[in-house]
């Protein structure tokens, strides 16, 4: 399914671009010859991602980056999903837990426990426990199963009814999966990977 343009207008009015470093970081930068070679190098991952963080920590304190917009208010944001964690344990009739993510658009989570939803395996009838995720940019939100057995199973349409009246209550914005999953095509390609999607833009780690 395609994205609609009222879709593809949230989506670009939520994002916010980030100027690339000053100083951009070469991939060259961080290639290390492979021990024992005379022409094999390997990414030194590890050192590439401190060297994106230190450049984001280096950012004037209240401007946008790519894992917050600019003026984005922790406290309000804290105060949404405390009420989202709520309403989901008021609606599956039992506690959910919340999280929060780093390094990551996504500002946190809610776990629903899978033995108060009736999602489940076919095989073997195990109840996934189900993920409500917020973004930092637009308050939007996503939702899926979540199970070590792969693949998860579809949401029932029971939890998925009372997730997104939650998720609605709670003043958030549910964006569905086959927008969620289209090609990302915002103003900040250059800090993403070319197969990137808007999922990754505003709920994956960065």
């Amino acid at each position: 399914m395609a994205m609609s343009a009222r879709w593809r207008a949230i989506l670009h009015d939520a994002d916010e671009p980030v100027a690339p470093p000053e100083n951009p970081l070469r991939i060259e930068s961080f290639l290390r010859p492979v021990e024992g070679t005379t022409d094999e190098v390997v990414l030194d991952v590890s050192s590439a991602l401190a060297a994106l963080r230190a450049w984001q920590l280096e950012r004037v304190p209240g401007q946008g980056d790519l894992e917050r917009p600019t003026g984005f208010d922790h406290d309000a944001a804290q105060d949404r999903l405390d009420r989202l964690t709520t309403l989901l344990s008021e609606a599956f009739g039992h506690p959910c837990d919340p999280g929060h993510a780093q390094d990551s658009a996504c500002f946190g989570s809610v776990a629903v426990p899978g033995e108060a939803t009736r999602t489940h395996q076919n095989r073997t009838r195990k109840h996934p426990y189900l993920q409500v995720s917020v973004s930092r940019f637009g308050r939007l939100a996503t939702y899926a199963s979540r199970s070590r057995q792969h693949p998860a199973p579809a949401v029932h349409p029971d939890d998925r009814q009372r997730i997104e009246q939650a998720i609605a209550d709670a003043g958030y914005v549910h964006v569905p999966d086959h927008v969620l999953y289209s090609p990302y095509d915002g103003p900040n390609t250059w800090a993403l990977e070319p197969t990137a999607t808007w999922y990754s833009r505003f709920f994956d780690y960065l």
